[in-house]
């Protein structure tokens, strides 16, 4: 009876120490992020930018997962987003915002509050299962940042800063009543290349070119190669040198819709990062699209130079 007695009283005491435990815990964790807040907030903001940077699976604008546990997103914010999820059977709740940081960086905090059964015995069991949850937590916030770190799963393609190749160029310029075509890029490189060998010169890398809009009607297309020595202006054919500065550099693989979309994220990126242009910008044919047909296996660099301040 004795032993009864202890037993009971143990046990009350027990159950009196569940019940007395906190039917939530709150963590939270802060990250700084080699990511521009700008374009944080532009690929947040906006869920069909999430197949770039989510680090787990998306089945529609508000169901996403992350290690098999599903994640259901409820208000997506201009800095962040909440959300509801379920890790190892404890329900949580997701608050995730961002500040600027110093040097374009975005300051991350994370938090993350975790529900408890007021079921004492079933409230003991899932405290033994709150260092796995909270330790999946944090993984999604480190695997978040690993992404938004990541410039291709921000911006869609490769980028990156360089210095100008090369400073001699030979040029030349053509306009047209009608957006200029494969063809007629073609056309002008052939000629330049005729030039380059007339001047028992060569030319040192793939070509480049421009495409301006004079008007609604009129277009501009300047097209020039990289040469071993100046070669004199003549005809329609001009010397151009670059300042050997810096470059940014984004690589589009497929046809001139690609490399225009390749294009606006080269902006973007140089607008994130404060960056601003000194020259124009121009494209570089990697692929020599006369012998490649196929359209999707075209690469085209686009080239965006800046002022001498190294961001990497």
């Amino acid at each position: 009876m004795k032993k009864m007695i202890i037993l009971l009283i143990g046990l009350s005491i027990l159950v009196g120490i569940l019940l007395a435990l906190p039917g939530q815990k709150v963590f939270t964790e802060r990250v700084v992020v080699k990511c521009s807040p700008t374009a944080a907030t532009r690929v947040m903001s906006d869920l069909h930018n999430w197949h770039g940077w989510w680090p787990g699976d998306i089945a529609n604008d508000t169901n996403f997962s992350y290690k098999n546990n599903a994640i259901n997103i409820q208000t997506l914010l201009l800095n962040g987003f909440y959300a509801t999820t379920t890790v190892s059977k404890l329900p949580v709740f997701i608050d995730l915002q961002f500040l600027s940081a110093p040097e374009k960086q975005t300051d991350f905090n994370f938090s993350a509050t975790v529900y408890f059964s007021s079921n004492p015995f079933i409230k003991l069991i899932q405290y033994f299962q709150y260092n796995s949850t909270k330790s999946t937590l944090h993984s999604l916030l480190t695997d978040i940042k690993t992404n938004l770190e990541d410039v291709k799963k921000v911006y869609g393609f490769e980028i990156t800063e360089e210095r100008v190749p090369n400073a001699i160029h030979i040029s030349t310029k053509k306009e047209f009543n009608r957006k200029p075509t494969t063809e007629d890029i073609y056309a002008a490189i052939h000629e330049l290349n005729q030039y380059i060998q007339s001047k028992q010169a060569k030319a040192v890398n793939d070509p480049i070119y421009n495409v301006f809009t004079l008007d609604d009607i009129h277009y501009q297309l300047m097209v020039a190669i990289a040469t071993d020595r100046p070669l004199p202006t003549s005809g329609g054919f001009s010397f151009k040198e670059m300042v050997r500065g810096k470059i940014i550099i984004g690589k589009a693989i497929g046809p001139d819709s690609t490399v225009d979309k390749c294009f606006k994220q080269v902006e973007y990126f140089v607008k994130d990062y404060g960056r601003s242009s000194p020259a124009i910008q121009f494209n570089r044919l990697i692929t020599d699209r006369r012998k490649e047909k196929d359209s999707t296996k075209w690469i085209t660099t686009v080239n965006y130079p800046v002022f001498d301040r190294s961001f990497f």
